[in-house]
Formats: structure tokens, C-alpha cells, sequence
């Protein structure tokens, strides 16, 4: 295992050394089914990649690392994995959990944006999971999506998870079930004060639409949560003509 640092990063407001610890435990409140994402991750990347002994991932906003938890049970021991992560926090999360599951020897975390991870041979499938939303600009998630196909192998799989949409009644059964889980009245105002700030992809034709301008074809859902999806699409070169 290696780790690296850079000095190029940008860290999103949310995701530093309060947060860090807690990130988990807060995102499987604030995402209904939470844990099956990274289950159906994994189960689609190990699919669309079934047979091979060996094989390269990169994980972009790797975060506390869980993402990579689910690997230890289906068998590729011979698979090695690369996670960027610009909150060093976060990486410290991950770098814990990673060598509790034994799982860190065969792991490369780099510290900064995906920009920043030196020039390396073609990874065999990419895992960007609740990362997109958070990058503003069409344009910028766009070359973010073109930095992760630039690293990838022609037909390599890719497995996106962000939000879509701003649909009111979805946010409303998104507000009801957290009161039911036991949220504060305070915490739940937070939260919609906070609602105009976000700015998800439009649309699943939008993200579509981004998809194929980045070469990334054949998008398939794999998971719905209300406002969050997440989709699996292969890489395939010069698909736009």
C-alpha cells in the first residue's frame, strides 16, 4: 500500500475533521437503504468483470473508505484498488477501516483531486459515488467525468451514484422520514434552509446527456433512494462518432 500526498486539493465544505468520524453513521440516516449501495457497487463492478484474477479499480471520493468494505466477500483477492480522496480526515477514516478489513496492503490512496493522481496504466472499472452533485457546473462535472474515462481501459465499467432532481413531494417524504427518525425540529429546518443551495444534476436526461459526451454508454439504474440514483455505464471510446 502507498499513500500519497498533494499539495492540489480542494476539500467540500462538510467533509472535514467534525464530520469525518460521524460521516457514515450520518449518511445511513440521511440515505434510505445507505449500505446496499456499496453492496450493488461491488456486485456490479465484480460482474461486468467476472472472470478476471487480477484487476485494477479506481474509487474517486473515496472517502471513509466503506465503499471498498463489500470486496472482502466476493472473492477477488487478487484485485487491487485506488482511491482518491481530497479531505485527509476522511482518508484517515478510511485508512483505519481499510486495515481493520485487511484490505489497506492492496490499496492505493492518493490525497487530492482525481487531477492530481500521477499517470498510471488503465484501470479495468471506476466507482464515483456521491461525488458528481457536488461539483458545480455542468462543464466542470463534464471534465470530471472525461478525467475518469481518460484512466480507463475501452469497455471498462463505471458505477455513479448522485443526486438527481429536486422533485418537492420526494423531499417531503425525505422530511417525514427523518422526523420519524428522531431528527430535531432545529436540524430538519437546517436541512431546508439548506435545500436551495444544492444543485443536482437536472435530470436523468441530463446526466445522460453527460454520459455521452464523456464516451460512457449503456447507463443502467442500479439503485433508487428518492432523490439519489445510482447507475452503471461502460467506457467506450469515440462512441459519439
Amino acid at each position: 500500500m502507498t499513500h500519497e500526498h498533494s499539495a492540489h486539493h480542494h476539500v467540500p465544505v462538510g467533509f472535514g475533521a467534525d464530520r469525518a468520524p460521524h460521516y457514515d453513521a450520518q449518511a445511513s440516516l440521511n440515505l434510505a437503504g445507505a449500505p446496499a449501495i456499496y453492496e450493488l457497487g461491488t456486485s456490479a463492478l465484480t460482474a461486468r468483470l467476472d472472470g478476471q484474477d487480477a484487476a485494477s479499480l479506481l474509487f474517486v471520493g473515496v472517502g471513509t473508505g466503506a465503499e471498498l468494505v463489500p470486496y472482502n466477500r466476493f472473492g477477488v483477492p487478487g484485485w487491487r484498488f485506488t482511491g482518491v480522496e481530497p479531505s485527509e480526515p476522511m482518508l484517515a477514516v478510511a485508512r483505519k477501516r481499510l486495515e481493520d478489513e485487511g484490505l489497506l496492503s492492496r490499496t492505493h490512496l492518493h490525497h487530492g483531486e482525481l487531477r492530481t493522481l500521477p499517470a498510471s496504466a488503465p484501470f479495468d472499472g471506476a466507482q464515483l459515488m456521491g461525488v458528481l452533485h457536488h461539483v458545480e457546473g455542468e462543464e466542470a462535472r463534464l471534465e470530471l467525468l472525461r478525467e475518469v474515462t481518460r484512466r480507463l481501459k475501452p469497455g471498462a465499467p463505471l458505477v455513479l451514484g448522485c443526486r438527481v432532481g429536486i422533485d418537492p413531494v420526494l423531499t417531503d417524504i425525505e422530511f417525514h422520514r427523518l422526523k420519524a427518525l428522531g431528527v430535531s425540529a432545529e436540524a430538519l429546518e437546517r436541512r431546508r434552509q439548506m435545500l436551495p443551495t444544492l444543485k443536482p444534476i437536472p435530470s436523468d436526461a441530463a446526466l445522460f446527456d453527460m454520459f455521452a459526451r464523456a464516451n460512457l454508454v449503456e447507463p443502467r439504474t442500479l439503485f433508487i433512494s428518492l432523490h439519489f440514483k445510482v447507475f452503471l455505464a461502460r467506457y467506450q471510446p469515440d462512441s459519439r462518432g
